[in-house]
């Protein structure tokens, strides 16, 4: 029984030590603020999934086809199930992207009419 003892403070001992070694070094990070969290999450142009979807900012720019009794002169990623508001004017967030945001008025072949 006295081996197991010393062995649990000796786990202890380690533990601290690599925890009050980290500690002076999280003074050096820097906080990430919520504009460029955003910024940081937005689905990029060259995106692998954006490129699979078809995904540009500016529905207009998509040859978007009529679908599920929607002209495709209306489908924007704002009318879309996916989508989601956020607190970023214009943005939100897409599941088809992993919930990263894109533009309301953009588009992608993913598209389905909002329920």
């Amino acid at each position: 029984m006295g081996k197991e003892i010393s062995m649990l403070s000796r786990r202890q001992f380690i533990k601290l030590s690599s925890i009050s070694a980290v500690l002076p070094l999280l003074s050096l990070v820097k906080p990430i603020s919520p504009a460029s969290a955003a910024v940081m999450a937005k689905v990029p142009p060259d995106d692998p999934a954006g490129i699979a979807l078809k995904y540009v900012e500016v529905a207009g720019a998509a040859v978007r086809t009529d679908k599920m009794g929607v002209p495709g002169s209306e489908q924007t990623c704002g009318n879309c199930r996916f989508y989601k508001d956020s607190e970023i004017p214009e943005w939100g967030g897409c599941a088809l992207f992993q919930n990263r945001l894109v533009v309301k008025a953009g588009w992608c072949m993913g598209w389905i009419p909002a329920a």
